[in-house]
């Protein structure tokens, strides 16, 4: 079974781009030598290197949060801490998101843990309005990230990275540092999570079975 959902692009959706003008990328080879020698240019060189892709996931797997900066910076204090203990430049771009998954889950588990001691409602998903797509595009969009949170941390991120970033399964898998096995199991899982929280809902209720009926490309 494969769910067409909705991608935050058609939802009006884009990743919050960079608030300042942007020095051209450090190699990563240099990256590497600057944080082993304590440069102290290193955040900013990889900030400038990193920023698009660590936007882009956080987006992806939270939607248009109202934290979503904050996460950011948490990533990059991650990356900070971490890369002087990175071997080779050539796994650079794959540990930037394994670390930011990493964060993203534990800020996925933290709001979770933090619901059921507080036994509120989940929080609401702030939108950015964007320009251009419709509201029921918005409003799709909105519905599908609050059927998400109900979602266990480690299901929500598979879902969303195979789905709605729409990266193929072994991406998945390195993304979240499993083996491709155990992805194929949580996004199996999430898949029926997720159906079952969208069918409460009468307009994703609506876009599964559009998507169901529209569909000829078999089992996924």
């Amino acid at each position: 079974m494969r769910l067409q959902v909705v991608s935050a692009d058609e939802g009006g959706a884009e990743a919050p781009r960079g608030r300042r003008a942007r020095d051209p990328e450090v190699d990563a080879e240099l990256l590497l030598a600057m944080a082993r020698a304590g440069d102290p240019r290193t955040g900013a060189a990889l900030f400038d290197r990193c920023e698009g892709a660590v936007n882009r996931l956080v987006w992806r797997v939270l939607g248009a949060d109202e934290a979503h900066d904050d996460v950011v910076q948490q990533v990059f204090v991650a990356l900070l801490a971490g890369i002087k203990r990175l071997r080779e430049a050539a796994a650079l771009e794959g540990w930037v998101v394994v670390v930011t998954i990493n964060t993203v889950r534990s800020e996925i588990r933290r709001r979770r843990i933090r619901r059921l001691w507080l036994r509120s409602a989940p929080e609401a998903i702030e939108l950015a309005e964007a320009p251009g797509p419709s509201h029921e595009a918005r409003e799709l969009l909105r519905r599908t990230y609050a059927a998400l949170e109900r979602l266990p941390a480690d299901e929500r991120i598979a879902f969303t990275l195979r789905f709605i970033d729409e990266q193929p399964l072994t991406a998945v898998a390195a993304a979240c540092d499993c083996s491709l096995a155990t992805i194929k199991r949580r996004i199996s899982s999430a898949q029926a999570r997720f159906r079952r929280h969208a069918e409460r809902d009468p307009v994703l209720a609506e876009r599964l079975r559009a998507g169901h009926e529209g569909r000829d490309d078999g089992p996924a």
